[in-house]
């Protein structure tokens, strides 16, 4: 016998609008092993490789935003979410409440992780060298002809060694070469924790650091710039070890 259409449709129907909320749920809690980060670009180009990084990790889940949005959005509960916020951005424009909803992050306890150029956000800010640690003093962004700035060299092979080998972000990394960009005379707070250092004379001695600022962990890592950085099994290690480290409750 065929059955009746007419009668099965409104059956199947049911049984989806019964279903259909707890499939809704189950997405919305997501899986409890993964960690859950936002990473923040905007103001510098970047090649694709970059979220290749994320992409190999097989217990992490992101999600993207492009500044200024997330400057805008940052006061509004959306990065409540995320147990990491991932800087890989190089953004100069910031509000006075912009700046108070970023501080609050960082009082909350948002454990934030600053890539490469990040280090040269916020110039007129002076309170964010205290967040990250540091500075790259972009000469182009003052008025003063007489600065002595910060430098770059591209392409260069940086031999890097770790400093602290006990520390969680460097966790089962051993000393290694790379393919990269170098800064030279970026500024440091005196309250950096060291984490790897290169001889390299086109370098900073100092290419990763721990700080931490309000009740946030913070990591900034110097390397980052291109492919051969991003497709390094060492560098991926590095940030996947930091998301955890700076994600961890004390």
């Amino acid at each position: 016998m065929i059955p009746n259409q007419n009668a099965i449709r409104p059956r199947v129907i049911f049984l989806f609008t019964m279903l259909l909320p707890m499939l809704f749920s189950c997405n919305q809690e997501g899986d409890p092993t993964m960690e859950n980060i936002l990473i923040i670009t905007g103001g510098h180009e970047f090649e694709p490789s970059f979220y290749k990084i994320f992409d190999s990790y097989t217990d992490v889940k992101y999600d993207t935003i492009s500044q200024p949005r997330f400057n805008q959005l940052i006061a509004t509960g959306m990065v409540d979410q995320y147990t990491a916020l991932v800087f890989y951005d190089m953004w100069q424009e910031i509000s006075p409440g912009e700046k108070q909803a970023f501080l609050q992050q960082l009082e909350e306890g948002k454990g934030m992780i600053f890539l490469h150029h990040a280090l040269v956000s916020y110039q007129h800010w002076e309170e964010f060298e205290k967040i990250i640690g540091g500075k790259y003093i972009d000469t182009e962004l003052y008025e003063n002809p007489d600065m002595k700035g910060s430098t770059y060299t591209e392409d260069i092979t940086l031999d890097i060694k770790v400093v602290d080998k006990n520390h969680p972000v460097v966790k089962d990394i051993s000393d290694f070469s790379v393919f990269d960009e170098g800064y030279q005379f970026i500024q440091m707070i005196s309250g950096i924790h060291p984490l790897l250092s290169t001889t390299h004379p086109d370098c900073t001695p100092t290419v990763a650091w721990t700080n931490s600022y309000g009740n946030s962990k913070i990591v900034y890592i110097l390397l980052g710039h291109g492919r051969q950085a991003h497709e390094d099994v060492n560098y991926r290690k590095l940030i996947r070890n930091a998301i955890s480290w700076v994600g961890e409750e004390e």
